[in-house]
């Protein structure tokens, strides 16, 4: 496949984490919409890879099988809210999927604390059917979101977002996590090639204030870099994807390009591999479409070419 046949889209989630469509109606879209690859990276699961690659089989679609993994927070280095996207990772291998499973038993083991801390604060809700909107999946704030919402329509999803993220009053930490470090060894052990997730979105400015161009995001991807990813999620839909799908504009057209540019140049000052993608989720981010980001089929070429070699 190549870039005559389509772009590509390097950041896809299905229903295997917080996504509306199955990773079968996932690339039954991208097939439709003409695209000669996609990666299917949902949180901290493998889980629909399996079925993502049966069905890019059936329709002639490449898939990458990936993940994302939200990494353990160190203020310290600059470390909140960071992910870190594996791309080629074995989605067979024990450690990999022993380990992405205690990150999920972590995270609904969250539910009951967090459901208690929003009822001490007005907006009770049960847990139940916190699970129901999860449906089976690992439960995730969106998840949360959405119940909330049903139930206490005044509360703004920007104030829930702020007010259970790390060092937000209604947060609730994690019983286990990764390091970066142990994170960017666990993909490469998996025959992956770890890649910082959408490093603009850790700006101050998706907070309501300071720079789209943050000296303290190049520093983060600096520390990642020097952690051994290899690749930076540079070409991303940051003016219609403020975190947890807001969906307001953030930017000009021409400040996008600019925050490409930037993270295009902090790429090549690292030697990573310049990626991109949508951060498609379906309903909950409507404004984005699978492959409304154009992203050359060359990428993969490199991030291919990134991969550990074997084990002798």
């Amino acid at each position: 496949m190549g870039e005559a046949m389509g772009g590509i889209d390097l950041h896809v989630h299905t229903t295997a984490s917080d996504g509306s469509l199955t990773p079968s109606e996932v690339v039954a879209r991208a097939s439709g919409l003409g695209l000669a690859a996609i990666a299917v990276t949902d949180h901290d699961s493998v889980g629909g890879v399996p079925e993502a690659l049966a069905a890019g089989a059936r329709h002639g679609l490449e898939v990458v099988p990936g993940v994302e993994i939200g990494i353990a927070h160190e203020p310290g280095r600059g470390l909140v809210e960071v992910d870190i996207l594996g791309y080629f990772v074995d989605h067979s291998d024990p450690e990999l999927r022993d380990v992405l499973a205690r990150m999920q038993a972590a995270k609904n083991g969250k539910l009951a604390r967090q459901v208690e801390v929003l009822a001490a604060h007005g907006y009770p809700i049960d847990a139940a059917e916190v699970e129901r909107e999860a449906a089976g999946d690992t439960v995730r704030r969106p998840h949360i979101w959405k119940v909330l919402h049903r139930h206490h329509a005044g509360l703004e999803a920007q104030e829930f977002f702020d007010r259970t993220s790390f060092g937000g009053e209604w947060h609730v930490p994690k019983s286990f996590g990764v390091t970066l470090e142990e994170c960017v060894a666990l993909i490469g052990r998996a025959g992956g090639v770890p890649v910082v997730a959408h490093p603009g979105c850790y700006s101050a400015a998706f907070d309501g204030g300071g720079s789209l161009i943050d000296p303290a995001v190049d520093a983060v991807i600096a520390v990642c870099a020097g952690a051994g990813v290899r690749g930076v999620e540079v070409y991303y839909p940051y003016d219609r994807s403020r975190p947890h799908g807001d969906g307001r504009p953030l930017m000009t057209a021409a400040e996008l390009a600019s925050v490409h540019e930037h993270y295009a140049s902090e790429a090549g000052r690292h030697g990573l591999v310049a990626t991109g993608g949508t951060d498609f989720h379906g309903a909950s981010k409507p404004e984005i479409e699978i492959g409304d980001v154009p992203v050359p089929y060359g990428v993969l070429t490199a991030l291919r070419a990134a991969r550990p070699l074997p084990s002798s």
